[in-house]
């Protein structure tokens, strides 16, 4: 009744309509906007919340998140120091606030207080927490724990056959033909410890055989991975830096893959024109990442800036080659922060992580601390003032899942 009396009132005072918009147009401007924007659209009715929360529009927001960069999903890190423990620092930004509980984790078996899980990964919402402990008989063990923040619910994993170093995130289990829209609760993880990998699978609660996915490369000798982290591309293959050689003057470098779906491995060399302008060389200044398009990059912390180099595909059955474009100049990095000393004596650069769904770079300056870089909207911020540059930095940036956060609303 209000309404018919608000719509003749405006039509007595002369004042137009606005356009009506059909629900599935509005479902679309929703699936493009930024993640506080979502949630508040997603309470605004309940119509709306019934179809924002809906697995096909989850499903929407997915793909449209694999086609580019949100910024806003970056919402802050894990820090654990020896005697603090975890904690995590947001980012100052809205998006920070979105139900983040970020319950603690703890081994169920009293020993928590002495064997603290650091945080090492995370990828589409979920985070990985190792810690290691010593038994009674002196042999060492490795426990894993993979949770949500947003939801608060962990699972601990059985121990694994492979000692790994490097835990790779792989959100969303292999598709069995069932809705797997709620992925907070399904994920893989691929393990990596020398040339051997294991993953383990939510859906079976079990890890798979161990594999040496390298074997079949014909890597140069002296081949080691160079960085523990890795790139994710079409939400299976995961890709690792190695470099070859033991000094700078011989060090090569190149990027393998392996397919967590099928275990097939590949590899491709990185030509040596990309890593000459370099101040340091030294691995720290490389930096595996993805474009927005989907590419697989190396972020090159140069003398003059940070570039990127992007790897197209092969033309015609030739060899695919790697494109470069300048991120951003050292300039304009030292003109957007607080400086701890003289620029002059801001030269070095080591890159630290990439987050695949923000497309934002966090690195160290010699003389600024922790920066961030977003590589969608060049945009430089400060996350933490400092002197020298801290190689015993032990952080976790996490990503939110938009869809986890969705899933978790509370119906009206």
């Amino acid at each position: 009744m209000g309404n018919h009396i608000h719509k003749a009132w405006r039509k007595e005072k002369g004042i137009r309509e606005p356009p009506y918009l059909p629900l599935e147009i509005l479902l679309d401007i929703f699936s493009r906007a930024d993640p506080v924007t979502l949630v508040r659209c997603a309470a605004a009715s309940k119509l709306l919340h019934h179809h924002i929360t809906d697995p096909s529009f989850r499903r929407r927001l997915r793909d449209h998140a694999a086609e580019g960069f949100v910024p806003d999903l970056l919402v802050g890190m894990f820090f654990h120091h020896a005697d603090e423990g975890r904690h995590f620092a947001p980012l100052p930004r809205p998006s920070a606030k979105l139900a983040l509980s970020l319950a603690a984790a703890n081994g169920g078996d009293g020993s928590f207080g002495s064997y603290t899980f650091k945080p090492v990964a995370s990828r589409a919402g979920l985070v990985v927490l190792r810690r290691n402990r010593v038994r009674p008989d002196a042999t060492s063990v490795l426990d894993l724990c993979v949770g949500n923040p947003v939801t608060g619910r962990y699972a601990f994993l059985p121990p694994a056959a492979v000692f790994g170093y490097s835990h790779v995130l792989l959100a969303g289990d292999e598709d069995d033909g069932t809705d797997t829209d709620d992925r907070s609760s399904s994920f893989r993880l691929l393990l990596l410890g020398g040339a051997h990998t294991q993953t383990f699978s939510s859906r079976t609660g079990g890890w798979g055989p161990v594999s040496k996915p390298f074997a079949s490369l014909d890597l140069p000798d002296g081949s080691e991975i160079a960085r523990c982290s890795a790139v994710v591309l079409r939400g299976v293959v995961a890709h690792w830096l190695y470099r070859v050689g033991d000094g700078p003057s011989s060090q090569g470098y190149g990027v393998v893959a392996v397919d967590a779906s099928t275990g097939v491995a590949a590899a491709v060399e990185i030509p040596r024109h990309c890593l000459r302008r370099r101040r340091r060389e030294v691995k720290q200044e490389l930096l595996l990442a993805r474009s927005a398009e989907g590419r697989l990059a190396l972020l090159v912390a140069e003398s003059l800036g940070i570039a990127m180099w992007t790897l197209s595909d092969a033309d015609g059955g030739g060899s695919a080659s790697w494109a470069r474009r300048l991120v951003v100049d050292r300039t304009r990095i030292l003109g957007s922060v607080k400086l701890h000393c003289h620029p002059l004596g801001c030269v070095d650069t080591e890159l630290e992580w990439f987050g695949e769904a923000s497309g934002t770079v966090l690195f160290q300056v010699n003389g600024a601390g922790i920066l961030l870089l977003n590589l969608h909207t060049g945009e430089i911020s400060q996350f933490s003032q400092g002197g020298m540059i801290n190689r015993s930095l032990r952080c976790c940036p996490y990503e939110m899942d938009l869809v986890s956060v969705l899933a978790a609303m509370k119906s009206f």
